[in-house]
Order: structure tokens, then sequence, then C-alpha cells
């Protein structure tokens, strides 16, 4: 299976978005019957209706099916999907799901020229005759401002032809837990693989700045699935320090103004405030 970057790309670009939840991940095996379930709530002042789409690699955004807010007894069935209401939901039911049904599915809710994702569910199904895995050793750690730091991510199988095509990706989230963005892409033949079983062994150099701190991980798209490798949180020596000072700072504050609160007079808070002042000259 060829793997492209395009539809993946464009699911993180719009993960940057706020008005789109956090994707929640969910595995099956190939051949079972998978239901997802969007909320839904009938609102009497502007109706809205509520759609599933999914994004797969390497296809254009694909519509499965809509219905009305408000009871609807309306069914889009095909021999694949089926959406229909059940009690306070939209359901999207998958019956004998397939590695090709591996992607992003979204539950969009539309009311006139607004648009909101409610869901947001990455769906990985696993074949356990292409027998992918992904190892990533987890290097978490404090760097210096300039070091390199090499982040591996091994890629194993035992299918050979469906391992002919396969593709690396490297996300980074930011400290404050922001959505990934993509930041590398690796193809298989920039890997250094070893014959029978198929190993390949792929590594991302980056030379830290504060701009590149945050948690890595690596995504691999092989053989119909899309698996994702252990996090490694990358932080700056700097930037623990600041952490640990501001910590430290807020920590002062409040015990000064509860000795405030306690002598109840100003003039008692005078040693407090001023040991607080020659603490923050030291931070600084």
């Amino acid at each position: 299976m060829g793997c492209n970057v395009s539809v993946l790309f464009i699911v993180v670009y719009f993960a940057g978005c706020a008005c789109i939840p956090e994707f929640e991940t969910k595995t099956y095996y190939v051949g079972e019957r998978i239901i997802l379930k969007c909320p839904r709530q009938y609102e009497l002042t502007e109706p809205s209706t509520l759609h599933w789409i999914r994004f797969l690699s390497g296809n254009l955004p694909e519509f499965l099916g809509a219905t009305y807010a408000f009871d609807y007894e309306g069914v889009n069935k095909t021999p694949h999907f089926t959406t229909k209401q059940d009690k306070g939901t939209f359901d999207l039911i998958i019956d004998d799901a397939k590695p090709s049904d591996t992607g992003f599915y979204y539950c969009v809710k539309t009311k006139q020229l607004e648009m909101e994702f409610t869901t947001a569910t990455f769906l990985q199904i696993n074949d356990p005759d292409s027998a992918l895995s992904v190892e990533s050793p987890d290097l978490s750690g404090t760097v210096d401002s300039g070091d390199s730091v090499d982040l591996q991510c091994w890629v194993q199988t035992e299918n050979a032809q469906c391992f002919k095509e396969h593709m690396v990706l490297w996300f980074r989230s930011g400290l404050d837990q922001s959505s990934p963005g993509l930041v590398y892409a690796q193809r298989n033949s920039s890997g250094q693989c070893d014959r029978g079983p198929h190993k390949c062994l792929y590594t991302f150099s980056k030379s830290m700045s504060p701009s590149d701190t945050g948690t890595y991980r690596c995504t691999v798209a092989a053989c119909g699935q899309i698996l994702f490798g252990n996090k490694t949180k990358c932080v700056l020596e700097r930037t623990v320090i600041i952490l640990l000072s501001v910590l430290l700072t807020i920590s002062l504050i409040v015990l000064t103004v509860l000795i405030c609160s306690i002598k109840r007079k100003c003039g008692h808070c005078f040693f407090g405030t001023t040991f607080l002042y020659l603490i923050k000259g030291i931070i600084t």
C-alpha cells in the first residue's frame, strides 16, 4: 500500500484548531463490528445537523452520513457503513472492519454557518497477518541549548509485500500539551534496513533550541496500519530552572500573603516582603 502523508498532514493541521477536540485512539481487529457514538442534543432555538466524516491516508475526506439533532428515524446504510440515531447519540457502525478502515473519524455539528467538531477518533484496525510492530526507546530528559538529540524508531514486520512502501512521521507537542504538529517525515528508503525479518531503524537528529522543547513521538504508516511509538520529552536545562524559579516565587508570595493575613497589620509584613524581593533578585 502506498503511503501518502497529505491527508495525515491535513488532520494534524486542523488538530491545532481550538474547535477540534483531542482525538481518542481506539483499536480493533480485522472482521470486528465497530460502533462510534456522537452526542446528540436537540436545541429549540437553532436546529443543528450532525455529520460523520473520515480521513484516510492518501484519500480526500469522505462523507459517511448525516442526521438532524432532533429525533429522526432516517438511516444511511451501505454494505460496510451504517449511520443512525440512538438514544441521545448519532452512531456510526462499521461492519466487518478492514485494515483500510484505519484513519481519523470526526463527528461534525453544523448550525447555520457555524461548524463544530464534536468528537475525534483515531481508529486503528490491526491485521494479525501483518505482524507490524514499532519500538522507540524513551530518551526523556533535560538537555542544554545547542545539544544534538538522536531519537530512534524501530519498525519491524514479517510481511515483506506490504512493507515495501511505508513512512515514518515525527510529531512534536509543546510543554503546554498542545496538539501535536508534524516536524519530519521519512520514507522507507531513508532507514537502515535488514533483510528477513524486515526491520528498519529510523533516526531523527535535532539540535535543540528553546523553541524545540516538548514531547516527540514517531508514527509509522505501513501495511494498512498507523502505529505510534513511545513518547520522548525533551526539556532544556534553563527551562527547568525557570519553572522552578516561578514555583518558588509563587510559594513565597503565598507565604507573604498568609503572614499579612495573620498579623493584619501592614507593618508586620515588612520582613516578609523584603525577604521576597531578596529571593527574586537572586533568582533573576
